[in-house]
């Protein structure tokens, strides 16, 4: 038997779900990014805290 050749619809089928699959990789993308920013702007106040801190007691003993 002769298979015959993607048709159209399925031609489309496939272009929108590439489509949908990149969007959603590109909010995921975006939530992982912020997720990120959020930590290391978290840790990084914890570390200007303590410094801040260790600057101050440096200066008390000077």
């Amino acid at each position: 038997m002769h298979r015959r050749g993607v048709g159209a619809g399925a031609i489309a089928k496939k272009k929108l779900a590439e489509a949908k699959y990149k969007e959603r990789g590109t909010v995921l993308a975006e939530d992982q990014i912020a997720q990120l920013a959020r930590v290391f702007g978290l840790r990084c106040s914890a570390l200007v805290t303590s410094i801040t801190s260790l600057v101050c007691r440096s200066l008390r003993c000077a």
